[in-house]
């Protein structure tokens, strides 16, 4: 069958089907994700952090498809079991690896917390999702979806399901293992296609490889150290315990876990890079209030394939023709690269000048931050959107679930937290930041320190 080989920056050759090409990747949907950064507005702070979904998704692929190849060539996981069933979960992967964020909105999660998610439940329902999961007896699993992973959902059966057809893959499959299960398997088929759900959706599942590995070499942060090869040929399954890492890939899974850790609190956490998002967020609140309708859409995404682009031409035409309202002036700071001061830049830092419990202190800030900001901004005489009080846009990497990865050793599975691998080593956990005008950082932080001990003892 022909091949086409794509050059990836990352896994150097992504090779292919002419079928894949044609029913999926060169589609309008799927380009679109040319135009949608993975790190949204974090390029203003590591300007090589310009890679988009779509080599994401090339690379989930090509990963996804590696693991499941690896794992055919091992007796123990394809014994008894026919090649036709091993084909089927082999393409159906395939397939959920390359639209596994087909959904994805312009600037990716900024811009999904405008979608209205309850009508996405309500639309898939009417194609059959719901009705499908419910007689595998998979209790409403939509209802803990991401928009999306909704939305990613709703573009497969919509723009897709024909073309998965010709290619015999179900696409409510499909949408199932972008959600994390197998219909099939949860019908009582064999243990492997529960596997081949949990290559794309698991605590050690190839989307989170990928990305992890490529926002570290495209940012150029060089924090991540790890054999991803090494990883990927470590991928085992056991029919009890599902997908899991044999114990050669030990030393591995330790640097990757410390590096996962380390690019979130130096790339996602770094205090340029929580600003930077979360004024593009205020940004698009602000386009909101003044078209009067959500930036972002199911149906911009749906019928007019908004991106990025679409995004940033409309925040500048609004700052254009309206020049002196709060959009014109937070667009010129991001156009400009103009940011404010941070009271702490880093741990330490917040340490060393918050005389406070730093527990205590940083929910408090982020508890009454809005409150907060307005004090600031009184006291240091300047305009609202002048003071932040913020903390990275995305969610931590849970210390329970970094621990969690399975490892298999002597015909059994435990975890890396069961094994010992770091004892009682503490997980760095992220912090919250306060931007204030150049030079009233001391002020801003005396402050702050300050009412939180008075309304702590009142």
């Amino acid at each position: 069958m022909t091949e086409t080989q794509i050059k990836d920056p990352v896994h150097g050759y992504v090779e292919l089907e002419q079928s894949l090409l044609d029913y999926i990747v060169d589609t309008r949907p799927f380009q679109r994700l040319r135009y949608v950064r993975q790190l949204s507005a974090t390029n203003l702070v590591y300007p090589g952090a310009n890679h988009t979904r779509f080599e994401h998704s090339l690379g989930v692929y090509h990963l996804g498809r590696t693991v499941f190849e690896n794992l055919r060539t091992q007796t123990y996981f394809t014994r008894d079991t026919p090649e036709s069933d091993l084909d089927e979960i082999q393409r159906t992967l395939e397939c959920a690896c390359l639209l596994h964020d087909v959904g994805h909105p312009p600037f990716s999660h900024l811009g999904e917390r405008f979608i209205d998610a309850e009508d996405l439940r309500a639309r898939l329902a009417d194609r059959g999702l719901v009705a499908a999961f419910e007689a595998a007896g998979i209790e409403d699993p939509l209802r803990s979806a991401s928009a999306h992973e909704l939305l990613g959902c709703l573009i497969v059966l919509r723009e897709y399901a024909g073309g998965l057809r010709d290619l015999g893959v179900d696409p409510h499959e499909v949408c199932a293992y972008i959600l994390g299960y197998s219909l099939v398997f949860e019908r009582g088929g064999r243990w492997q296609y529960g596997v081949g759900a949990q290559i794309l959706h698991s605590p050690i599942d190839v989307d989170r490889l990928d990305y992890i590995t490529r926002d570290n070499q495209m940012t150029g942060a060089d924090v991540l150290s790890f054999d991803t090869h090494r990883m990927v040929d470590a991928y085992t399954a056991h029919p009890d315990e599902g997908l899991a890492l044999s114990d050669k890939a030990l030393s591995t899974v330790g640097n990757y876990l410390e590096g996962r850790i380390a690019l979130y609190m130096w790339v996602t956490q770094h205090h340029k890079s929580v600003y930077a998002n979360v004024l593009l967020r205020a940004l698009l609140d602000e386009l909101a209030d003044h078209a009067d309708a959500p930036p972002v859409t199911a149906e911009g995404v749906l019928e007019e394939e908004i991106d990025d682009n679409t995004l940033m031409e409309r925040l500048r035409v609004t700052a254009r023709d309206r020049p002196d309202s709060t959009l014109a002036t937070l667009y010129d700071r991001f156009r400009s690269r103009r940011f404010p001061e941070s009271c702490w830049k880093h741990r330490i830092a917040y340490a060393d000048r918050v005389d406070a419990d730093l527990d205590a202190f940083g929910e408090w800030l982020l508890e009454h931050g809005d409150r907060l900001e307005r004090t600031l901004a009184a006291d240091l005489d300047v305009p609202r959107h002048e003071v932040w009080v913020e903390q990275s846009y995305v969610p931590e990497y849970e210390p329970a679930q970094l621990r969690d990865i399975p490892i298999a050793y002597g015909g059994t599975t435990r975890s890396v937290g069961e094994w010992g691998l770091y004892g009682d080593r503490a997980f760095d956990s992220p912090i919250p930041f306060v931007f204030v005008p150049h030079g009233t950082e001391k002020r801003a932080t005396g402050l702050l320190v300050e009412l939180f001990h008075a309304e702590r003892d009142a």
